[in-house]
């Protein structure tokens, strides 16, 4: 009890005398939030490297509440669960801090902390995110490396949308862009009645992908497979409530199974994993654009239940993502024709 008591009271020592010296530009006025943003000592991030299981949790608890007052104020009193990692993202000498404060069962934010002189500043954050459950990091190429997320969303519109969302991050053009996402677990479940208003006879429909991501490096190229199992099936409407899933013998039918498979090459002009590139001609244009093919829809779970139309995800050099019909995709720029 004493050694614990010795510890926070050397911790809160720290802070105060890194307090009389940096109060100056503890935090800078912006004009968009009416609160300050804030800044942090370096001896307090210092603190997350301790060996000292105590002055870690102390601090980290101390930055988490300094950045959930900023951000969202009117959460500050909820129960926030709160990761960091320390990654060199940006090109620099120093690693940055990431942070993920997460509120179950729907709110993420995701902030990283950037060195500057004897303080760290917010460079970037995103707060429309789902709860996020792990933080890690994935070796590029020439010491770069991208940052890793697994978030747990949870949904309830008109179906039932639970996902295990992985996502991978990379520093490029001054912020953190998303190099791939996807889902590796993701279940969806509906009533007919949401298709049809009077269905004979009700029913559940149920569809689930499960899928793994390796990554390997070979032959100079950094690649992604992701490979797993998409199922579509059914059951009979019981009183309105959705089968409990240890029910046995399970009241589901399989409809349709299908294996999935895809792999993604890393590629330095989009500074994403890709599956191709190639071109297309926007309406009205006579240049085609160049693209990169992202994901194929075709392999989407939603388009093992309905019937779509054959699409690639897209982005362009102007960063717009959009799907493109699979005959509007041009591997090669077509003879140039007067307009």
């Amino acid at each position: 009890m004493k050694g614990k008591l010795f510890n926070r009271c050397f911790l809160l020592l720290l802070f105060l005398l890194t307090w009389f010296d940096l109060s100056k530009f503890q935090t800078v006025p912006v004009g968009k939030i009416s609160e300050p943003v804030p800044i942090f000592p370096q001896i307090q991030i210092n603190l997350l490297k301790s060996k000292n299981p105590l002055f870690v949790n102390d601090a980290i608890m101390e930055t988490a509440a300094m950045l959930i007052t900023y951000f969202v104020p009117h959460l500050s009193k909820e129960s926030w669960e709160i990761q960091h990692l320390f990654l060199d993202l940006i090109p620099d000498n120093e690693p940055e801090v990431i942070l993920s404060l997460s509120l179950p069962p729907d709110r993420g934010i995701l902030i990283l902390l950037q060195k500057k002189d004897n303080h760290y500043f917010i460079a970037f954050y995103q707060d429309n995110l789902s709860p996020i459950a792990k933080l890690e990091s994935l070796p590029l190429k020439n010491d770069e490396v991208l940052l890793v997320t697994r978030e747990e969303q949870q949904k309830q519109l008109s179906a039932l949308n639970q996902a295990t969302l992985v996502k991978l991050w990379k520093w490029h053009e001054n912020r953190l862009q998303i190099a791939f996402s996807e889902n590796t677990h993701w279940e969806i479940n509906w009533q007919d009645t949401w298709q049809e208003e009077d269905p004979k006879p009700e029913k559940w429909f149920n569809l689930t992908q499960k899928l793994t991501i390796t990554y390997r490096q070979e032959d100079h190229q950094n690649l992604l497979r992701t490979k797993g199992e998409q199922r579509f099936l059914e059951a009979p409407v019981n009183n309105n409530a959705f089968p409990a899933p240890y029910q046995f013998p399970s009241p589901f039918s399989l409809l349709k199974i299908r294996d999935v498979y895809q792999e993604y090459y890393w590629n330095d002009h989009w500074q994403k994993f890709i599956l191709k590139t190639g071109f297309y001609l926007p309406p009205g244009q006579n240049t085609p654009e160049e693209i990169a093919v992202l994901k194929d829809l075709a392999k989407n779970l939603e388009s093992l239940a309905f019937e779509k139309q054959q699409q690639y995800q897209v982005i362009n050099q102007k960063g717009d993502l959009f799907p493109l019909d699979k005959n509007s995709f041009l591997t090669t720029i077509p003879p140039f024709k007067e307009p």
